[in-house]
């Protein structure tokens, strides 16, 4: 179920392994008997769209392109 009122991670993706940043990432679509095929081809191309145009924004994704492991940075703290 939903936990849009929490801020702790998803215990479900934490228990498949995922660290607490992707976690927080993640982002959850719900499909019910009465959505279409359609529905679901306009949202898959949509995100598709949007997390293109995020990336284009993104230095993270241009350091991730280039070959950086972003684990291994060491980030200033703020």
């Amino acid at each position: 179920a939903c936990t849009s009122s929490s801020l702790e991670p998803s215990y479900v993706l934490r228990a498949i392994g995922r660290n607490d940043e992707l976690a927080h990432s993640s982002i959850r679509f719900t499909i019910g008997r009465f959505t279409t095929v359609e529905e679901i081809d306009y949202v898959a191309s949509l995100l598709r769209e949007k997390v293109n145009k995020l990336r284009e924004l993104s230095p993270l994704w241009d350091m991730y392109k280039e070959g950086i492991d972003l684990d291994s940075v060491q980030w200033a703290a703020h």
